[in-house]
């Protein structure tokens, strides 16, 4: 099963698992969906891919069912991640304007602003 969305947050809980926690829209409401990664696809998606929130990934998403004192619980978690879109750049992150030895100047067009 295939699930695309946008990444929330990320928990790291150890050195080999972290959680993922995407934001879906199911209806009219926008809900979180919290899936763990580990092992290998951990690195890669944390420390290669460099993943952070507000990024839309797309991944491979496995469930392993198994009961426990008469319930059942569902551990659902990725395979494969894969970044789809980056998260978009903040206004003034990128800083246009740039201060140096007192004057202003606009790295866009290199104009010099007192």
């Amino acid at each position: 099963m295939i699930i695309v969305g946008r990444i929330f947050e990320i928990v790291v809980v150890s050195d080999k698992v972290a959680v993922i926690v995407l934001r879906k829209k199911m209806g009219d409401k926008i809900v979180p969906v919290a899936i763990s990664v580990f092992g290998w696809w951990k690195d890669k998606a944390l420390n290669e891919n460099k993943l952070k929130p507000k990024d839309k990934i797309k991944g491979n998403l496995y469930m392993k069912s198994r009961q426990w004192n008469g319930k059942w619980y569902t551990d659902v978690y990725f395979k494969e991640v894969y970044l789809v879109e980056p998260a978009p750049v903040k206004m003034g992150a990128n800083e246009l304007f740039v201060e140096d030895d007192g004057f202003t100047v606009d790295t866009s067009s290199g104009e010099v602003i007192e």
